[in-house]
């Protein structure tokens, strides 16, 4: 597979995808095994974020955007607009938002207001002990929140679901690039926080149970996540313009039979309802 390389214009047996960053090692396995066994196919994928992606996708720059958060509606527009084309979501598979701290941290879960009240611009959760709790090594410093940058769906889709757009993100974020720079960071930082796809979380790091209101503290596992019982749980999603040609549909056919979602699922993420396979069209 060839990673970065630019096509231009694209050939008609040629692939080209960008976008989410929580995608981008699972969509370039995907490629790789699928290029192997379907000789005169190139696949080209990189990441970016979510939002890179749809824009290329608007710019005619990729045959596929992917994307770990739905569509903006000025996006759907934009797509329309260039093209004449409604934009074409899959469902590639499911993932639950994880929320990530230091090892050593005595911490055993959070509250989605909690959360907000941690990143949140009007928060008032700045220290561990404002949650009850010491941290070795972080008695009494601030907790440093780690983020994606806005261009992430990551960073999307916690943005919706702890502030409805009423509040926004504190000013003091320490924003990095990448899911795996996320881990890291709160690895090497007993006073950290992070949050992260299901499939990027280590050993090296500590994964919170979340509640909603006064409800339970859910894990973020596969189970929850289906049964709709982890509050961050989202999908993943491959979007084309217009219904996709004969070369992309084969693939996106592909990563929604057994051998694409197997591969999902050794990457951490959540296989796509099985009725998704249907709606490619034939």
């Amino acid at each position: 597979m060839a990673e970065g390389r630019v096509v231009t214009p694209s050939s008609p047996d040629t692939i080209r995808i960008k976008g989410s960053d929580t995608m981008a090692a699972v969509t370039a396995r995907w490629a790789a095994d699928y290029q192997a066994q379907t000789p005169g196919i190139l696949l080209e994928t990189t990441g970016g974020g979510s939002g890179n992606g749809v824009a290329a996708l608007i710019n005619g720059h990729v045959e596929i955007a992917t994307t770990s958060r739905p569509l903006k509606s000025q996006e759907v527009r934009q797509i329309v607009n260039r093209s004449g084309k409604q934009p074409v979501l899959f469902m590639v598979g499911q993932d639950a938002l994880s929320v990530v701290v230091h090892p050593l941290n005595p911490l055993h879960g959070l509250s989605m207001q909690q959360l907000a009240g941690i990143y949140g611009r009007e928060g008032t959760v700045r220290r561990w002990k404002d949650l009850g709790v010491t941290v070795p090594g972080c008695e009494e410093r601030e907790i440093v929140p780690i983020s994606r940058k806005n261009n992430s769906g990551t960073y999307y889709l916690l943005r919706e679901d702890l502030f409805k757009r009423h509040q926004h993100f504190q000013l003091g974020l320490e924003h990095v690039h990448t899911s795996s720079a996320v881990v890291q960071r709160v690895a090497q930082t007993p006073c950290a926080i992070g949050y992260v796809g299901m499939g990027f979380v280590t050993a090296a790091v500590k994964n919170l149970c979340i509640s909603k209101g006064s409800g339970p503290c859910v894990p973020p596992t596969a189970a929850s996540a289906l049964e709709k019982r982890y509050p961050m749980a989202r999908s993943l999603y491959m979007v084309t313009v217009g219904p996709p040609s004969d070369t992309v549909k084969g693939f996106l056919q592909w990563i929604l039979g057994p051998a694409g979602q197997e591969t999902l699922k050794k990457a951490g993420f959540i296989p796509a309802p099985k009725e998704e396979a249907a709606k490619v069209p034939f």
